[in-house]
């Protein structure tokens, strides 16, 4: 009996939500976390916290700006960028 693929179909399907939010933020960042949210849901797309965790914390791409004042308190602010920001 062969060993079952770790890549089940849910994995693959997270992986592959990961990489949009991933484009989607270099095509139209920098951006808060409930822009990322708004525009999954614009584009008829899950909203999954685990996915928005590898797709913003896990990327080498995606690196944290800071917070910004949002409509229910501090939210992060996203970029995409091969090097994170230099801080003063």
């Amino acid at each position: 009996m062969g060993r079952p693929s770790r890549w089940s179909d849910e994995r693959k399907a997270a992986r592959e939500q990961a990489e949009w939010i991933v484009g989607w933020l270099r095509e139209h960042g920098p951006a808060t976390t409930p822009d990322i949210v708004a525009a999954l849901e614009a584009n008829g797309r899950e909203v999954a916290a685990h996915v928005l965790h590898r797709a913003l914390r896990r990327s080498p791409f995606v690196h944290r700006l800071g917070e910004e004042e949002g409509e229910r308190g501090l939210v992060s602010v996203w970029a995409f960028g091969a090097e994170p920001p230099e801080e003063a």
